[in-house]
């Protein structure tokens, strides 16, 4: 009996010990970096990356899909009765709602994103020509088609302009201007061809349109962000990603009959994000892709005004369109079925034969083609919707693995005190775990990926070995464009999610303006973390370029010139003198440290070395001033990369650096709790008594692992940089001339392409020419009933 138990203890002990880590599971299912768990219904068609819209053809045979990602854009048509990919005809440039088939099914228009090009596809031949639109800089979201084949209407987001284009010569007959905070989308029209309805993302109204004149007939009021519209008879159905909702309006009237909220768990914050919208061949069901939740809503809406949501159905990451054909539902998503690594652990003597790929490549779009379910099934697939989905009841108030109340200074309970009355948060850029803490030592790191290691980033590896080290923790972002919003935000809006990977590859940046600056294009259901310091009457300062509120103007105006990080520190430890003077700390700081990007083997820029050492040396006499002043018995800092886009990582390309410093961290323990971006937040807001800003922030795991009750009041002693700082790359150094082509005067202005060359360039820079490039692991792909889907390689185009 005791060998029996002696036994029991330790399988339990090595179960305890497994890290949680994304990927797919035992049961098939797959962990993606939010936490959320993904277990498509159905079979499933790999194709690029963002599959933004998708339309059925007249005869109901075909099905057009549009990729318009970071990859290649192209125009997929499926056999309806397969799902499988008939043909893949490529597209300069693609964007979001509009896609349509020609009345006789010959020709498909495809809006063309960031360009003047309307895209005309002869669908048999796959021939393309183009049609142009007025105005520079056009960013087209969305078109229509009149019933008659004889117009198309095309929506330009970033001129708020309207066009009427006579067909088939693509003459534009007339052009409406919008006020600049319209920002125009999705377009359809009536059945009838009468009435055409205009989906205006950056305001709360959908206007009801003459075709022939553009005049505005009606302005109908529904939810923030609305971005799709599906019309019948007499009513308007409109989703609204920032509300959750989907709104229900009669067209007569103008009036909303309903706003049905998609949020399956009780009390759930922002975070399902319907985006799409289908009806059922007979009209009387309306399917949802929630794409945050990752699940088809099925509505019955037969009954005007009595509405009632059956179910949902679990799809791939990010789903982005959906069609009903007959008793298959087609279902696409951005995201398909997570990442993983993106690079093996290597031997100097290995053969170069694979690449380390950067984040983006290693996303993958998915249709799936799901069966029509039953009452049963769909209650089946219900309830794994509600089990993939982290956020349960309560969890505001109460994280779900809350420890004992005053046993961690991160509060068990949102509103109970914390002996930590200040909060230092400092965002950096791009970096993996393996390639900055490879060569920790302790935890699950691989030296031959470490880049940036001890002898560049001292300080870095001093604060994870004296206080803690994360080794299963992820960036919740891919890059900086979505990572800061996950990193002040929690939660990306679906105009950004379904524009940045087209802008990192190189195929033309979103309109408006990001950040904090008031543009609702980029606006966040609940705001930001400075947002949430205001409403609570909490003081607070920023350092920080995604908002102007608060900020210390010297930093800014230092950061527009460039300074480097070690010298900007300076400007916070002058107000942190300040406030030791005053005997008054802000509550909350949040600053931006970003020289870790470095400007790769640019000629005259410091070298990547010099670059991350700075920032290194920045972090380093931040922590030790502060750990030695007035405040540090009541002061938690937490450190995170925005993302870890620029970086192998043995385990996954989210995998990333982050810290948390404080005299209350449980000192020198490696804490592999699976946490990502928006642990910290909750962390930080917990302790702030916050409320979480989103589902994803309310459900993330609170770092009450790497906290106790009990403070080390020890001071961090700064070390010294053991690089020269001011070590620039030579004219003619390894990589010189290819970073002499690269945008880097500010954080990811960079195309796929050109970060992949910045990433071989950083290797080269540090490891030399003769240590090879170290390659991706390569993985087998499942259905969730186990079965291969088929073999998806790192070069597959589609």
């Amino acid at each position: 009996m005791r060998e029996l138990l002696a036994l029991s203890l330790t399988l339990a002990i090595l179960v305890m010990a497994v890290p949680d880590q994304p990927g797919k599971r035992q049961d098939g299912s797959i962990k993606i970096v939010s936490g959320q768990i993904i277990t498509p219904a159905g079979s499933q068609e790999l194709l690029n990356d963002t599959l933004l819209s998708t339309a059925l053809s007249p005869d109901g045979k075909t099905l057009a899909v549009v990729s318009g990602g970071s990859q290649a854009h192209n125009l997929y048509l499926l056999d309806v009765t397969t799902g499988k990919k008939q043909k893949t005809i490529p597209l300069g440039r693609a964007q979001s709602s509009g896609l349509a088939w020609s009345p006789d099914g010959k020709t498909l228009y495809v809006p063309g994103g960031a360009s003047s090009n309307v895209h005309l596809i002869t669908a048999e031949s796959g021939e393309r020509t183009d049609l142009m639109l007025p105005g520079e800089g056009v960013f087209q979201m969305g078109l229509a088609l009149a019933p008659d084949g004889q117009t198309l209407f095309v929506a330009d987001l970033k001129n708020n302009a309207i066009h009427r284009l006579s067909l088939p010569s693509g003459t534009v007959e007339k052009t409406i201007t919008l006020p600049e905070t319209a920002r125009p989308g999705c377009l359809r029209l009536s059945p009838d061809g009468k009435t055409l309805y205009a989906a205006l993302w950056g305001e709360t109204t959908v206007l009801a349109l003459d075709p022939a004149t553009l005049e505005t007939r009606q302005t109908l009021a529904v939810g923030r962000h609305p971005n799709d519209l599906l019309i019948t008879a007499d009513r308007l159905i409109v989703s609204c990603g920032n509300d959750d909702a989907v709104f229900v309006l009669s067209r007569a009237t103008g009036e909303t009959q309903e706003k049905l909220s998609l949020k399956p768990v009780e009390g759930m914050p922002a975070g399902a994000t319907p985006s799409a919208l289908a009806l059922s061949p007979d009209g009387k069901r309306l399917y949802v892709a929630c794409s945050d939740l990752n699940a088809l809503a099925v509505i019955e809406i037969a009954q005007p005004g009595h509405s009632v949501i059956q179910g949902y159905i679990p799809t791939a990451h990010y789903p982005t369109a959906v069609v009903a054909v007959g008793k298959q539902l087609f279902i696409a998503s951005a995201k398909g079925l997570g990442t993983g690594p993106n690079a093996k652990p290597r031997t100097p003597d290995q053969e170069i034969k694979e690449i380390f790929s950067y984040i983006t490549l290693l996303l993958k779009g998915v249709v799936q083609l799901v069966p029509v379910p039953d009452s049963k099934q769909l209650a089946t697939y219900t309830r794994q919707v509600v089990k993939n989905t982290p956020f349960q009841p309560g969890m505001i108030q109460k994280p779900a693995n809350a420890p004992k109340s005053g046993t961690s200074a991160i509060p068990s309970r949102l509103g109970e005190p914390s002996p930590i009355e200040h909060v230092l948060y400092i965002i950096k850029e791009n970096r993996t775990y393996d390639q900055v803490l490879g060569d920790l030592g302790k935890g699950n790191g691989e030296k031959s990926l470490c880049l940036f290691g001890e002898d560049v980033t001292p300080n870095i590896h001093a604060l994870a070995r004296e206080f803690v080290a994360f080794d299963n923790l992820y960036a919740s972002g891919e890059v900086s464009v979505d990572g800061h919003h996950w990193s002040n935000g929690a939660y990306v809006p679906d105009f950004m999610q379904r524009t940045w990977p087209a802008q990192y590859g190189a195929k033309g940046s979103a309109p408006g303006k990001g950040g904090d600056s008031g543009d609702t294009l980029y606006a966040t259901p609940n705001g930001r973390l400075w947002d949430l310091c205001e409403r609570a009457k909490l003081s607070y300062q920023t350092y920080y370029y995604h908002t102007t509120k608060h900020q210390n103007t010297t930093w800014a105006a230092a950061r527009a010139r460039n300074e480097r990080d070690y010298v900007a520190a300076d400007i916070f430890l002058k107000d942190l003198a300040q406030w030791e003077k005053d005997g008054q700390m802000p509550r909350f700081s949040v600053m931006a440290l970003s020289e870790d990007h470095t400007r790769g083997a640019t000629p005259g820029a410091f070298t990547p070395k010099a670059a991350v050492a700075s920032n290194d040396l920045a972090v380093g006499k931040i922590v030790e001033a502060c750990s030695k002043s007035r405040f540090w018995s009541k002061l938690a800092i937490f450190i995170i990369e925005d993302d870890a886009q620029n970086g192998p990582d043995h385990v996954d390309a989210h995998r990333t650096v982050a810290l948390a410093i404080s005299p209350y961290t449980r000192k020198g323990i490696v804490d592999s709790t699976f946490y990502n971006t928006c642990s910290v937040l909750r962390s930080i807001e917990l302790i702030l008594g916050l409320p979480p800003m989103s589902a994803f922030d309310a459900a993330a795991t609170p770092m009450y692992t790497a906290f106790g009750n009990k403070p080390d009041t020890t001071p961090f002693v700064c070390r010294p940089a053991q690089q020269d700082l001011n070590a620039k790359n030579p004219p003619r150094g390894t990589g010189a001339t290819e970073s002499a082509k690269l945008d880097l005067s500010e954080p990811d202005r960079l195309s796929v392409a050109d970060e992949d060359t910045l990433n071989r360039v950083l290797w080269k820079s540090v490891k030399g020419e003769k240590t090879p490039y170290p390659g991706i692991v390569r993985r087998p792909r499942f259905l969730p009933s186990g079965q291969p889907l088929r073999k998806a390689t790192e070069d597959d185009d589609d």
